[in-house]
């Protein structure tokens, strides 16, 4: 499940609230919406890193705030990089169910 299809087959749930977030349609992927639109600074700001089964994707810390908080003062900025958590490329390139809208 990702955030798309949260509300599927939940009437009580009027409408979801995307805030810096990826919305793909179905059968949609985050890899997929990061190259379907040319001028993205964030695909080439990535840093893959391997783990034990898989691959982590992180913002470099050095594009951090450009990418990703340039409405963030330095110093915040730099401690949000620091701090940021990766994710799983297998999250990224997994494909959308049936969205709720």
């Amino acid at each position: 499940m990702d955030s798309t299809d949260a509300a599927v087959g939940h009437p009580n749930v009027k409408g979801l609230v995307y805030i810096a977030a990826f919305a793909p349609d179905q059968g949609e992927s985050g890899l997929a919406i990061l190259g379907k639109y040319p001028g993205s600074r964030l695909s080439p700001a990535l840093t893959v890193r391997p783990f034990p089964g898989g691959q982590d994707a992180y913002v470099n810390p050095a594009d951090f705030r450009q990418v990703f908080a340039a409405d963030v003062p330095a110093g915040k900025a730099r401690l949000m990089a620091a701090g940021q958590r990766p994710v799983a490329l297998a999250a990224l390139a997994e494909p959308s169910s049936t969205p709720a809208w």
